[in-house]
């Protein structure tokens, strides 16, 4: 494994699983060249969850909606939760607004 030392056991990890995408924010860590001979790809969450909520937008949108209701410490409305979730993933954060609110 040629990826960043800190980060081979992720990869080590998506190879043993037979998993063909890694999802994380450190995409410097997860090189093109690196990943190749694995034939794993690196996405961020956010390209992640977009691809997931345009193949099924009413389930995704249903996730977040139970996400919400399962928050205790501290509550959040869905609301509350997508502004939470759109510092981290911004695209996939007001897709589910817009289908909440449309």
């Amino acid at each position: 494994m040629t990826n960043h030392p800190g980060d081979r056991h992720v990869l080590a990890t998506a190879v043993t699983a037979k998993a063909n995408i890694v999802v994380t924010s450190n995409l410097k860590h997860f090189k093109i060249e690196d990943l190749a001979p694995w034939r794993v790809k690196a996405q961020h969450p956010d390209t992640f969850l977009t691809h997931l909520y345009d193949f099924d937008p009413d389930l995704m949108a249903q996730v977040v909606r139970r996400q919400s209701q399962d928050l205790k410490k501290p509550p959040m409305t869905v609301s509350e939760l997508l502004e939470l979730l759109s510092k981290q993933v911004p695209e996939f954060a007001n897709k589910v607004l817009f289908h909440e609110y449309s």
